[in-house]
């Protein structure tokens, strides 16, 4: 299934970015794969694109990264403009059993959901 959104994977671990990008690329035909290794990196490339931003963006979003991890950049995404929020879904991608974490992503008004790893393709599919 061809798609006209751009994906952006925040994700600390190479192995997994690969991954979730061969998923992506297989099952959606995304040829506009972006990659952040943590939030810090996500918010730069949220910047840099400001003037070329996508009609829609999805977001998938580890819960643990250094430097930014995904509930700090959650907490950043709030002060992004209202259109670029509106036009953004947030998918939570995470190999944690901390329902601490499960309960804080599934809370969130921005993660419309949370994922185990690997990246459940047909479910997203259900999603956009």
């Amino acid at each position: 299934m061809k798609t006209d959104c751009q994906f952006l994977i925040i994700d600390d671990n190479e192995v997994d970015q690969l991954v979730t990008q061969q998923l992506l690329k297989k099952d959606f035909g995304a040829v506009e794969v972006a990659h952040a290794g943590n939030g810090i990196e996500a918010m730069q490339w949220i910047q840099d694109l400001k003037s070329n931003l996508p009609n829609s963006l999805v977001i998938l979003l580890d819960v643990r990264m250094p430097l930014m991890d995904g509930f700090q950049f959650l907490d950043a995404f709030e002060a992004l403009n209202e259109d670029f929020k509106k036009m953004t879904k947030i998918i939570m991608l995470s190999s944690t059993l901390d329902p601490r974490d499960i309960e804080q992503a599934e809370a969130h008004k921005n993660v419309i959901q949370l994922f185990s790893k690997p990246l459940p393709v047909k479910q997203l599919h259900e999603l956009i």
